[in-house]
């Protein structure tokens, strides 16, 4: 049986305890613990990240206004979106702009109105209107093309469309390139979909040849993404930890740690990264602004 029909089928009694484990595996404090600060002549970078929050519904709401608190107290340089910016409703479709006002300015508005740039990647739902077409001219969120990078002082991110139908003879191309190109100490790839995953889809063995050897040769320390409705991340794998950052709004799916996992929940929350010369500190937020992981990655 394959690991999608099995967690389909698994109660959410059995789930919910494993989930239960795995939260008391390591003491936490109730917040993030101070981040370090960058070496004299080092930019510090505050990123906050989420992912299949388009919702637009209150759990979206509730990640939004913890993502807003941080603004309020340690301001942030960016907010990197993973995808299905915008779920259907009974007023708009999926991808559907209509949504907009819902699904991105109520939610982000501490955010938005601090002028914080935003850059999104596009998900699986977000290209069933238009091919995603408005969501990549949509300013607010950054998007410089279907693919496409961003550089902020010491980090690059690299954001990808890793739907079924993105024109991968063109894209992997790119990515090579810019990659082997890039001098920056931090790289991170962004992409919707997941590469190593322990949550509904699993490992995904068409994105794991095409992606993992170039992230290993070209030293890609982190990659985010949704679409497993969960928060996740790896042990470093090759080189680079696989983040998972599905919680932002939509309804959970369960996760079961692997061998390879370092976290794993099943709950609303979203992805603080810090980065401070030559350490990248991960910090996991849930929607009512309780830590519920972090980890420090040195480079």
């Amino acid at each position: 049986m394959k690991r999608r029909q099995l967690l389909q089928l698994l109660p959410w009694s059995v789930l919910g305890g494993a989930l239960a484990n795995l939260g008391k595996a390591q003491p936490l404090p109730s917040a993030p613990p101070p981040a370090p600060q960058a070496a004299s002549g080092a930019r510090r970078l505050h990123v906050l990240a989420t992912a299949d929050f388009g919702s637009g519904n209150r759990n979206q709401r509730a990640v939004g206004a913890q993502m807003g608190a941080i603004q309020s107290r340690d301001p942030v340089d960016l907010v990197i979106l993973g995808g299905d910016n915008i779920y259907a409703s009974s007023a708009w479709g999926d991808g559907d702009l209509g949504g907009i006002e819902q699904t991105f300015y109520k939610p982000y508005r501490e955010l938005i109105a601090a002028r914080v740039p935003f850059h999104a990647v596009l998900g699986n739902h977000d290209i069933r209107s238009g091919n995603g077409h408005a969501q990549v001219a949509f300013k607010p969120f950054g998007m410089k093309g279907r693919w496409y990078s961003v550089r902020r002082g010491d980090v690059a991110f690299f954001m990808l469309d890793t739907n079924v139908n993105a024109p991968w003879q063109h894209q992997l191309p790119w990515l090579k390139q810019a990659l082997a190109a890039s001098d920056a100490p931090w790289k991170v790839v962004v992409g919707h979909h997941p590469i190593y995953s322990a949550g509904l889809y699993g490992d995904d063995r068409a994105l794991i040849a095409r992606l993992s050897p170039l992230f290993e040769r070209y030293g890609v320390q982190l990659y985010i993404n949704g679409h497993e409705h969960n928060y996740e991340r790896t042990k470093a794998i090759n080189g680079t930890t696989y983040l998972v950052l599905g919680g932002g709004g939509a309804s959970l799916r369960p996760v079961v740690a692997n061998s390879r996992t370092a976290r794993a929940l099943s709950t609303f929350s979203f992805g603080e990264l810090i980065f401070a010369g030559d350490t990248l500190t991960i910090n996991g937020i849930d929607s009512q602004g309780k830590l519920i992981d972090t980890a420090q990655l040195r480079r």
